[in-house]
């Protein structure tokens, strides 16, 4: 398979609600420490809420393979911190793709420092941007039904949302791209 092509893919600023401009660019192989240590900030509840089963920390191993997408089918776009956080990967929106070609699925993460900030919301409208220049057609998410904050992004960027029909305590966001 060849690298889906994605305009979007390419580094640009973006402008948070304080006025403050992060750096928005695909995620690197050097930069498994730093999602290493964004993945410790985050509060038991968030990580399980990123994972969807507990994971009390990113082993080496998940990091790199995080940050080496099978760029035939999946990319990732990550935010770069500002002030005490310059260099470090604050958050991100990853797109991972389905073997038919056509469905994807959604994640983003983001580090409790900068959430309310409007970042979640442009890195996850930069990958959904990217993921239909790819040519995938319909990009889906599972998220945990307590969380909140998920829900109202998806539902912010026109997600239809609906039970899991397998489990209660999730929610399907969906959406045609």
């Amino acid at each position: 398979m060849t690298q889906r092509v994605a305009k979007s893919l390419q580094e640009r600023e973006v402008q948070a609600k304080d006025g403050q401009r992060y750096l928005l660019r695909p995620i690197r192989p050097s930069d498994a420490p730093s999602l290493m240590r964004g993945y410790q900030a985050l509060s038991p509840q968030e990580r399980w809420f990123r994972m969807l089963h507990a994971v009390p920390e990113l082993s080496e191993d998940a990091a790199r393979a995080f940050c080496n997408p099978d760029l035939a089918r999946d990319f990732c776009l990550v935010l770069e911190g500002q002030d005490g956080l310059a260099g470090e990967i604050v958050g991100g929106a990853r797109i991972t793709g389905e073997a038919n070609g056509r469905d994807c699925e959604f994640s983003v993460s983001l580090r409790p420092e900068v959430r309310g900030l409007g970042l979640a919301q442009a890195a996850l409208r930069m990958a959904l941007q990217a993921a239909a220049e790819a040519g995938y057609e319909r990009v889906y998410g599972t998220i945990a039904r307590d969380n909140r904050g998920m829900i109202h992004l998806a539902v912010l960027l026109g997600f239809n949302i609906r039970q899991d029909p397998d489990d209660p305590a999730f929610v399907i966001a969906e959406k045609a791209l």
